[in-house]
Order: structure tokens, then sequence, then C-alpha cells
């Protein structure tokens, strides 16, 4: 399978009132053709802005934003905003973002929604554009007659079975799903992953999926990130991250997931995750970990533990 987007080395910082948030830092990861990656992790550890950072939604207080992002061999960061525009954005990489059926107008058909980008991203005719529409509409399991309902009109996951539609229509190589299945009960969640799953398939989509609800990251993924304090602390196949996972975090982590069929007691990573603006030094997870050692608070290594696989952690070796 070819790779359609390589990250690499990316860092992105805030400028506040109070200091620069360290958002995003050294977040390197690839993904290939039909692959799905999951970015897991607590709220606020940097998921949602790294996502941002790969489709250029940057703030104006941007204090520093670089590393490497090529998308199909395209280098995108060298490229201006008119040309990530022209060239990648909604052609290359769509986003699904957080609460997206919210964004809905009401008194705007659900065709106009569709149609839109088609119209002013690819000149397309409007007549082309209801085709595409309808065909796209059923793809996510939508009859077409619902083309010509109002967003009101429908289900909280028909919505958002529309929004999934939106980002589709330009037929992307890459779509963000940011947190698609939340606020959903777990039948509709369920349909939504399995849909997203047939589409996959069947358009050689892939997918970068934020959650931090494990257990639905594990219905979709063939490997995992999971993200602390801003950075990417493990990074490996998602069977053996769910299973054994290497990172101290990471360990915690999914430790903390209720088991149906086990007596295994539920365990708490202890503390609170860190201010990005003052973060610990060294390893950001120090003050919580339960292996922490004095050399962990200088900056941990990267140490590969497999085929694209690497873990952040003095743990596994490296040079002091």
């Amino acid at each position: 399978m070819s790779t359609v987007l390589e990250v690499k080395d990316v860092k992105l910082y805030y400028k506040t009132m109070i200091g620069v948030v360290k958002a995003v830092e050294n977040a390197t990861f690839t993904l290939k053709e039909g692959e799905t990656i999951a970015l897991i992790g607590e709220s606020g550890c940097g998921k949602t802005t790294l996502a941002r950072a790969i489709m250029r939604f940057l703030p104006r207080n941007v204090a520093e934003y670089n590393g490497s992002i090529k998308i199909e061999g395209v280098e995108t960061i060298a490229l201006s905003d008119r040309e990530f525009d022209e060239k990648i954005r909604w052609k290359k990489i769509s986003y699904v973002s957080q609460a997206a059926m919210n964004s809905l107008n009401p008194v705007i058909k659900v065709v106009d929604h569709l149609i839109e980008p088609l119209i002013i991203h690819f000149k397309t005719s409007k007549e082309e554009a209801v085709k595409r529409a309808a065909e796209i509409l059923k793809k996510v399991g939508i009859v077409e007659e619902f083309l010509w309902r109002y967003p009101f009109e429908l289900s909280g996951g028909m919505k958002q079975r529309v929004v999934i539609a939106m980002s589709l229509i330009t037929n992307p190589r890459i779509v963000i799903l940011d947190e698609p299945t939340s606020a959903l009960d777990v039948m509709t969640q369920a349909n939504i992953l399995n849909m997203l799953k047939e589409i996959r398939n069947s358009m050689k989509i892939s997918y970068i999926f934020i959650t931090h609800d494990i257990s639905t990251s594990s219905e979709l993924a063939d490997k995992v990130a999971v993200m602390y304090a801003g950075q990417i602390v493990e990074l490996g196949p998602a069977e053996k991250v769910y299973v054994d996972p290497a990172h101290p975090y990471s360990q915690g982590l999914l430790g903390s997931v209720p088991r149906l069929r086990t007596e295994r007691p539920v365990a708490f990573i202890p503390g609170t995750p860190p201010s990005l603006i003052n973060p610990p030094k060294g390893c950001r997870f120090r003050p919580r970990c339960k292996h922490v050692m004095p050399i962990c608070e200088r900056e941990p290594p990267v140490i590969e533990i497999g085929t694209d696989s690497y873990v952040r952690c003095w743990l596994y070796g490296g040079k002091a």
C-alpha cells in the first residue's frame, strides 16, 4: 500500500496572555492507503490540535508551526495558504470536526450542504453535483429523498451520516474524524462505525480517527498513536498497543478501562495532566509515573520497538 500521509516532528505552539502553550511537539507518524490510525488520549492532550495542524486550520495566535507534513508526497507546510486551499484542503484531505452535526444550518436543505464544496472547489454544475450528492448519501445509508429535507427533520445519527457524507463528497484520500460517534447512543455508534469500515474498504480512504473512547477506536483502528501532554508517547499496531502497551501512560490509560468479563480491578493514574504552558522538565509523564527514575528529568528518547512502532520512554534504553 502506498503512503498517503507522512507527519514528522510537527510542532504547534500558541501564544496566550499567560505564556506559550506547547500544544503539539515532535509528532511523527505515517498513514498508508486504506489504513486507519487512532489518536487516543485524555481530553486536552493535543489530538484535535494535531489534526487541525494537518488541515492547516490555524488560529491567529500561532507562536510556532513547523516540522514536515507530506500528503501524497507534497510538503504542505511549504505551501502558502492559498496553494494549500487550492491543492490540498477538501481535495486530498477532509475533516469532520467535533459535534459537527450541530453545525448543519437548520434552514438549508441537506442537498445544499452537500453540493456546496463541489460547486465552489471543483466548479461542478449543479445538476452533476446533485447526482454526486445522491450517490454519496446512498453510501452513508440514507435514501435519496432525504436530499430535500432540512437538518431539523433528521435524527442525530442521520445528521452525523450527512456530515460524514459532506467530508466524502469531494473524494479525498484522507478523512480526519474527530470524535465522530460522540453524543450518539451505543447502537447508532456501532452503525456509524460499520458504515465507516465499508466506506474505507470500497473507496480506499485512509482515516485519522480521534477519540478518547478506547473501545470505539479498537473497532476501526489499524494502528494507534497514544498522546499525552502534546506528544505522541507510543505508536504501534492496534493489536499490540491495546493488548501489550509499552509506555507507562499507555498502560495506565488502558488499565483504566472497565472490563465486563474479568475480575481485574480498574486502575487509575494518580495526579492530573500538566500545564502545557509550563510542562515538566524531561518526560512530561514523570510526575505521575510509577516507574520514574532520576534520568526521567532529561528529555526521553524515541525508541523503535518494532516496524512502524516507537515509544518515548527511558525504560527502553537510550543514551543519557
